[in-house]
């Protein structure tokens, strides 16, 4: 069965990397392929050291057929035990460096040094267990022997136990619970792999070394459980593996996902905008001839109050046309960001006033943190997150009895300044939630709303080195999350 779980390994871990190549997958790929390595060692190990059952060994190796080929395998003891070794010392290392990689404590992130100094300790007892180097220790003096295995054992459980703390204290740290459940899956599927490290970490490789001595040691498969205690073993680890690697595809899965969205969008945008850009210039055209007419209409019938009403009216709404091809027109076009240090409080007040000119008997719960300042253009993220709210407004507005909410909220998170637009309104559909980034996607009546509002939101957080995040469920109401890099 370990020959099972080894192959598991090895093929789980390309496949992740093969993914989404990045640091995290990289250092997760170090992990597997370092239990892989030991686990083949230990194989070579057992099969050669023999005086098991052959029961037993139907159940390691799958069958007699295979542990003859890797009992008569041409390997030395030293090769063998060095194999173990590397395989053992690289994994605590990649584990340290996933968890310095995932957690954000501040000063962790300021020193740098300290992702140099983990390659100390795994690289100086790889070079202590080297064959040659290792005998020359032991030779000096006997007693060598055992302050390495101290000493090894000593850095391992030491990297281990900092690792699971900084994993686990991550996960407690993340406020939005949009990131802590992907990051819990991630966190199970590491516990799963220390948990297969843990089933043989503890046996020294020098046992290897010493084959054919007479010392004395705890050697590998030195006391024979039993059957039934091996599959439960196995099946204990088995279980969490799934568990773990399901969570990583899943949030792998979800990374990919999100980047072919974001292709198939921009694709979509890419064919609309030359199209738009004629429709925009033909109608403009079209309305500035209609305003020449309405100048016409009030300087010959002046005298007539009704006609004048309605050219008046006629007036304001080819205005409001207007500006409305003139903002999609911006849209497509995509015009420059200036970003510059801002108080937030300055961004979320001119929302504010843009939401109150179209919704001035309206409440918004502000809840936001104090002096707190973001690198920004003003005038478009304001836009953006007043695009939040008026969408949030026109989900509750069906709400009876006045129950509906809309809630903006600001707040650190980490390495971000956060501004969620919440509301209890109508929700989205599974089916909808794919696709409401889209250009000119929408459910609203399509004379008022064109389908640019979140696309456009989501280009401008972009624009700010930041992201667009949401969660809805259909009555429900909907969480939108602008994250921008903190200041």
């Amino acid at each position: 069965m370990l020959i099972i779980l080894m192959l598991f390994l090895f093929l789980s871990s390309i496949l992740v990397l093969i993914l989404k190549r990045n640091k995290e997958t990289f250092y997760i790929f170090g992990m597997c392929m370092s239990l892989a390595i030991m686990f083949s060692g230990v194989l070579l190990y057992i099969a050669k050291k023999g005086g098991i059952s052959r029961e037993t060994q139907e159940f390691l190796f799958f069958n007699l057929e295979i542990k003859s080929k890797i009992q008569y395998f041409l390997i030395t003891v030293y090769e063998m035990g060095y194999i173990i070794a590397i395989g053992r010392y690289m994994f605590p290392m990649f584990l340290l460096f996933l968890a310095l990689h995932f957690s954000m404590i501040p000063w962790l992130q300021r020193n740098y040094w300290l992702k140099r100094f983990t390659f100390l300790m795994p690289v100086l007892s790889l070079i202590i267990y080297y064959p040659s180097v290792f005998l020359y220790l032991t030779n000096i003096h006997e007693g060598f022997q055992q302050i390495i295995a101290i000493g090894t054992m000593g850095w391992i459980i030491l990297y281990t136990i900092l690792s699971i703390f900084l994993l686990v204290y991550e996960a407690y740290s993340i406020e939005m619970e949009f990131f802590r459940r992907k990051f819990i899956l991630i966190v199970s599927f590491i516990l799963s792999l220390i948990l297969f490290y843990f089933l043989y970490f503890g046996q020294d490789p020098a046992q290897v070394y010493q084959f054919y001595a007479s010392k004395t040691g705890i050697y590998y498969m030195n006391t024979v459980l039993s059957i039934r205690t091996y599959i439960f073993i196995v099946f204990i680890n088995v279980i969490f593996a799934v568990i773990g690697f399901t969570g990583l595809l899943k949030y792998t899965n979800d990374i990919v996902q999100s980047s072919r969205e974001e292709v198939i969008i921009q694709r979509k945008f890419d064919a609309i905008s030359t199209g738009t850009s004629v429709f925009v210039h033909s109608i403009k055209n079209q309305l500035l001839a209609n305003r020449v007419i309405f100048k016409r209409i009030n300087s010959n019938l002046d005298d007539i109050e009704k006609v004048k009403e309605y050219t008046d009216a006629l007036s304001k709404q080819n205005e409001n046309i207007l500006m409305r091809i003139e903002e999609l027109y911006r849209s497509v076009k995509t015009s420059a960001v200036h970003l510059i240090p801002l108080r937030l409080s300055e961004v979320t007040e001119s929302a504010m006033e843009r939401f109150h000119q179209k919704y001035p008997d309206k409440t918004v719960h502000v809840e936001l943190i104090s002096k707190c300042n973001v690198l920004a253009d003003k005038n478009h993220l304001s836009e953006a997150i007043y695009n939040l709210l008026t969408n949030a407004q026109e989900a509750i507005n069906d709400l009876p009895n006045h129950e509906g909410m809309v809630i903006l909220s600001c707040y650190n998170v980490r390495q971000y300044t956060v501004i969620e637009v919440k509301d209890n309104g109508i929700g989205i559909s599974k089916e909808d939630v794919k696709k409401i980034c889209e250009p000119f996607f929408t459910k609203k009546n399509s004379n008022y709303n064109w389908g640019m509002g979140l696309h456009y939101v989501r280009t401008i957080a972009r624009e700010h080195f930041g992201s667009l995040r949401y969660e809805s469920e259909k009555d429900n109401g909907s969480t939108f999350y602008l994250l921008l890099p903190k200041f």
